[in-house]
């Protein structure tokens, strides 16, 4: 059986302005027990922002998490897959791309996110990455 992206994403992405603080990201990413936030812009989606471009591009340059926007840091060229599409593509375009999450797209609306764990898990439940992908967050 040829499994799909609407298979293993996580559902219903937590979507955010990019003028929202990256302090209110973290924060819902908190609540979440999440590690990305899709950014939309005008309903479409325009970036995606992680726990790790908080650390890199926010924290270790020094600046204001309470007023830097999550539009100034998030990445902006996404790689993106529908519902119906293959598992194997997700893989692909993760290797070819260097990419870790790729959001999940129907008729333009963010419907989930895959992660390289969330593959990992698909693949093979007893690897490294699998388990430490369906461990609970760290809070």
């Amino acid at each position: 059986m040829v499994r799909k992206m609407r298979d293993i994403m996580s559902p219903t992405p937590i979507c955010m302005a990019p003028g929202e603080s990256v302090s209110a990201a973290a924060k819902a990413m908190k609540e979440h027990g999440i590690g990305t936030v899709l950014v939309l812009t005008e309903g479409r989606l325009s970036g995606l922002v992680t726990d790790r471009d908080i650390t890199v591009r926010v924290l270790a340059e020094n600046r204001d998490p309470l007023t830097t926007p999550i539009g100034d840091i998030c990445s902006s060229e996404l790689v993106v897959l529908g519902p119906d599409d293959d598992v194997e593509q997700a893989t692909r375009l993760i290797r070819e791309r260097a990419v870790r999450r790729i959001p999940v797209l129907a008729d333009g609306t963010p419907v989930g996110v895959v992660s390289i764990g969330d593959l990992a898990l698909d693949k093979d439940a007893t690897s490294a990455l699998s388990g430490v992908s369906s461990a609970p967050p760290n809070s």
